[in-house]
């Protein structure tokens, strides 16, 4: 009985593996004021960014604009909008991937995919940098049935549109 409990709890375990986290980090405390028009723009900061890099922060960027129109944070969102109020900046510092096929062949060795950037938020009406703050995103891990690098872009964008959800004053 023992035995068969000890094998549960390790089945269990290789099942489970680390959940996906994200984090956010300000630099400072400010406010957005709510505003109709929002322009992003999303660009690598890293010394090598190869074909597949700069697709994935391409997947991120649709990504984001698709979240922050369906949180209905602002009238108009998008990566190619004039005359727009604020400008969301965000410069990924960081881009570990784990593609399908390393995580086959590797299963809970291929680690964890990452993405970290900085945002910043600039105020076109005040010409200036409102607020900046640093997002991570993290796939699950652990486990052959862990996340990859979309997991990892998509919990960088739940918690980069969450943030500004908290800071959205009206």
């Amino acid at each position: 009985m023992k035995k068969s409990s000890n094998l549960l709890i390790i089945f269990l375990f290789l099942i489970a593996g680390c959940v996906a986290q994200s984090k956010v980090q300000t630099e400072g405390d400010f406010q957005i004021k709510k505003c109709g028009t929002v322009n992003i723009n999303v660009l690598s900061q890293m010394p090598v960014c190869e074909r597949e890099c700069q697709e994935e922060i391409e997947k991120l960027k649709n990504l984001l604009v698709e979240k922050l129109k369906q949180a209905d944070l602002f009238e108009h969102v998008g990566s190619d909008i004039e005359n727009y109020e604020l400008i969301i900046n965000v410069r990924i510092t960081e881009l570990l991937r784990v593609t399908s096929k390393d995580r086959f062949w590797l299963g809970a060795a291929a680690g964890r995919a990452k993405v970290t950037g900085t945002v910043e938020l600039f105020d076109t009406y005040q010409n200036k940098i409102i607020g900046t703050f640093l997002v991570e995103g993290q796939s699950s891990g652990g486990t052959i049935f862990a996340g990859g690098t979309q997991q990892a872009i998509e919990k960088f964008v739940e918690q980069l549109v969450n943030f500004m959800h908290e800071k959205i004053i009206i």
